[in-house]
């Protein structure tokens, strides 16, 4: 993928954390491939698809209407669902998923993950995902 303007293809994906309290945390989130910036993220929980709406509803709002990108993922159980597509219809996006056991494909998003947690989040003592 290669994009030199906003809102052109957009990342997504989930990742997990492991929490002092010995649960998990999650966080959902969407990178724009030209100005690799951080355009939703939001945290819960559970990996469910309040987490995924709540991340659609937020990047709806930051989205101007004339821009239909491209929203690449995984193929993570979460965006096969028929509510996630019909979401992505909606607001006019297209819908792009990796290869199965091709990972480079979402790359952008899994390097955004990998600094996310070893540059600051491990900084800090999470006990729970309020915190």
């Amino acid at each position: 993928f290669k994009a030199t303007m906003l809102y052109q293809i957009l990342h997504t994906d989930i990742t997990q954390l492991k929490l002092k309290n010995h649960t998990n945390g999650y966080i959902s989130a969407v990178i724009d491939e030209g100005t690799k910036e951080i355009l939703s993220i939001q945290v819960s929980s559970s990996p469910n698809q309040q987490l995924i709406y709540r991340t659609l509803k937020d990047l709806k709002n930051k989205i101007p209407t004339e821009f239909s990108p491209i929203m690449h993922s995984d193929q993570g159980w979460h965006y096969q669902l028929p509510y996630y597509t019909s979401e992505l219809k909606k607001m006019n996006f297209k819908q792009s998923m990796s290869r199965k056991g091709n990972c480079l494909d979402n790359a952008p998003m899994e390097s955004f993950f990998s600094l996310l947690k070893r540059e600051y989040l491990n900084n800090f003592e999470i006990k729970n995902i309020e915190m």
